[in-house]
Formats: structure tokens, sequence, C-alpha cells
């Protein structure tokens, strides 16, 4: 399992918010979606912007 470098731990604590794309199963990018991001020491919680409606 990769982990994160404490430079990326801090800059993703320092964002207001995030943009991911989710990979479809034959690899190719979805659509870009916002997410929220919270870092607990060397764990980050991430949750949908829209919540359960998100994708």
């Amino acid at each position: 399992m990769a982990t994160w470098t404490s430079d990326e731990l801090s800059m993703i604590e320092a964002a207001d918010e995030l943009e991911i794309a989710p990979l479809r199963r034959d690899g190719t990018p979805r659509r870009p979606v916002p997410i929220w991001v919270v870092r607990d020491g060397d764990d980050l919680y991430v949750r949908s912007y829209r919540g359960s409606d998100g994708s």
C-alpha cells in the first residue's frame, strides 16, 4: 500500500476542497467531482461534498 509523504499530507490538509476523477472499469477517468478531506495525523478521511447523492 502506498503512503502519503509529509508534504503531500500538508498540501491536502491546506486545501478547502479537492477534485478527484474516479476511474471506470475500463481505466478511463470519470468527470472530476469535488470532495472534502480531513486530516487526522497521517490518516485522511474523504467525503463527497454531495453526501450520499455524490458519485
